[in-house]
């Protein structure tokens, strides 16, 4: 089984869009910027074909967004590399889209994919419900119209009790879901059993170098904290417990791994 990660655009925002500057911990981190980009991930299984993690971005997002999201996006000075549809000419199309979670710069690809891809996303993801989600417009709704309905993975207890819940995929260890709630109610990361050696996708559960190499605790609402916090803990001694694995997080490469094209 092949991997690869493509990298879709790139934006910018203050290190308070990725780490909480209300916890005393990022105290000593220097105010200023961080890169982030966006990424999708193909997959090509000998037997089930090709699966998307993510979806990369579209040119008609900005159309299925409101005012305060389309504000949002332009204030981080969104430079789109390629769109999904630019992408796939030429590609293969996927049979699936396995998400990490719902947020735009996750799906916002999925608008050029066909309205037939099944999705699946973790539990609870499509029942999450806050205020900021409704001052944003609900962008998940927007993008996911005239899609079917979202399968959800149906984990099941880790038995190395290293994580809330996994599920083998295909059934030949080749892709795990992992459960890592906290960034949203059903984020997900997947381990890939690749050619080349295992891959873990992490999502945002930890998007950046801060969030990975320095523990630094991402913004997330009170509630979720402690699960989030949980979560990341738990991918940092999965990927130390197994060093041959190479990590991808949500947005920012791991120091030393080298940038897509």
């Amino acid at each position: 089984m092949t991997f690869q990660r493509i990298a879709f655009a790139r934006w910018t925002g203050g290190r308070g869009t990725f780490i909480d500057r209300n916890d005393p911990r990022t105290a000593a981190v220097p105010k200023g910027d961080e890169e982030a980009t966006i990424y999708a991930y193909v997959i090509d299984h000998p037997r089930f074909g090709r699966v998307m993690i993510d979806s990369g971005v579209s040119d008609a997002l900005d159309s299925r967004l409101n005012g305060v999201m389309r504000r949002g996006v332009h204030d981080l000075g969104l430079r789109v590399e390629r769109t999904t549809a630019q992408w796939s000419v030429g590609q293969t199309a996927p049979r699936a889209v396995f998400l990490t979670h719902m947020h735009f710069d996750h799906i916002g690809g999925l608008i050029d994919l066909p309205a037939t891809t099944p999705v699946y996303a973790g539990q609870g993801e499509a029942q999450e419900r806050n205020r900021i989600n409704l001052v944003l417009g609900s962008p998940a709704d927007a993008i996911l119209s005239g899609y079917g309905p979202l399968r959800e993975w149906a984990f099941t207890p880790d038995p190395d009790n290293a994580f809330d819940g996994v599920l083998d995929v295909f059934g030949d260890g080749s892709v795990w879901a992992i459960r890592v709630p906290g960034h949203s109610a059903g984020s997900t990361a997947y381990l890939i059993n690749a050619v080349d050696g295992p891959k873990l996708v992490v999502g945002d559960a930890v998007s950046t170098r801060l969030g990975w190499e320095a523990g630094m605790p991402q913004p997330v609402p009170t509630d979720t904290r402690a699960s989030a916090e949980l979560s990341a803990d738990r991918l940092r001694r999965f990927a130390a417990a197994h060093s041959q694995i190479e990590v991808f997080l949500g947005h920012q490469s791991r120091t030393g791994q080298a940038e897509p094209n």
